[in-house]
């Protein structure tokens, strides 16, 4: 019996539903089910009663319930006992505006539900504004979109996280969505709906210059998830980060336009020092704090971002 396999279990048995505990554990709704069938296996015993549309525990799993509760409880104590004083648990955390607001929140939900004790601070940067956020302290992390023009700078560190192509997105009975991919001419007649602040749309309007069009503009925001609803309403299409898609929506590619990006994390080393602190103790809030990226950004890597 391992630690992961009782909280996928307590993650189903909270939830009533493999598929949302799936999405509270991040991970494949087949994946959580078949740890909690390695689970029975090992336990010798059923744990839950299945049918279509939910799950219910059984006697010996609500009897587990009970045990696991107190073992995975047990552990986040320990963790927390083990680890340094609260004030090297604090981290500051940028996240470029250009992100899936639904993706950021559950990240952060479930790092911060295996994280109690820390003191996790979250700000929306625009991308062009998040190195000076880093110089100026006001950022400790950034999770945001790595170019070279961001890695040249001196001192900075960077981890890629993902890398995504923009994709056309349409509500599902857009005539287009049934096309396996978009060319740019198919837009020129569609309603478009358009991101002004998105660092993709040189690139599109290059590809208009060269095509000798121009889109039939019916909306023009500063916010992802304004186009995103506006799309899921059917009031036009728009082009997105690949890692928008959701159920709500089709996403296609654009034939014509192959760029991508990648988004990750970038850092510069703690070297800020704390007013009236030894000189040593200012190297260990440092090195905390590191080690507090760090494990973020581990964290991070075991979520499902496409």
């Amino acid at each position: 019996m391992e630690l992961q396999q009782l909280r996928l279990f307590l993650a189903a048995a909270e939830t009533g539903s493999f598929t949302r505990g799936a999405e509270r554990a991040f991970v494949s709704q087949p994946a959580l089910s078949a740890s909690i069938s390695k689970l029975e296996t090992e336990l010798g015993v059923r744990l839950f009663v299945r049918n279509k549309r939910h799950v219910a525990l059984t006697p010996a799993g609500r009897k587990l319930l009970q045990r696991a509760k107190l073992i995975v409880g047990e552990c986040a104590r320990v963790k927390d006992e083990l680890r340094q004083h609260d004030v090297h648990r604090r981290l500051r955390l940028g996240v470029v505006n250009t992100l899936s607001i639904d993706r950021v929140a559950r990240f952060i939900e479930q790092y911060r539900q295996e994280n109690p004790d820390v003191k996790l601070d979250v700000i929306d940067v625009p991308e062009d504004d998040m190195i000076r956020q880093q110089q100026t302290g006001r950022v400790d992390l950034a999770l945001t979109l790595l170019s070279p023009s961001s890695t040249a700078q001196p001192g900075l560190q960077t981890r890629p996280l993902f890398e995504e192509r923009y994709q056309v997105a349409m509500a599902p009975d857009c005539p287009l969505s049934a096309a396996k991919a978009i060319s740019i001419r198919d837009l020129e007649k569609e309603p478009f709906v358009a991101r002004s602040h998105c660092e993709h749309r040189p690139v599109v309007q290059a590809l208009l210059k060269q095509h000798n069009m121009r889109l039939n503009l019916v909306y023009v925001t500063t916010q992802d998830e304004r186009a995103l609803a506006l799309v899921k309403a059917g009031v036009g299409v728009a082009i997105l980060p690949q890692h928008y898609a959701c159920h709500q929506i089709v996403m296609r590619p654009l034939t014509e336009d192959d760029a991508t990006r990648v988004v990750g994390f970038q850092w510069q080393p703690p070297q800020a020092r704390v007013a009236g602190v030894d000189p040593d103790d200012n190297a260990e809030l440092n090195h905390s704090r590191l080690e507090e990226m760090h494990r973020l950004m581990d964290f991070a890597a075991t979520v499902p971002w496409l």
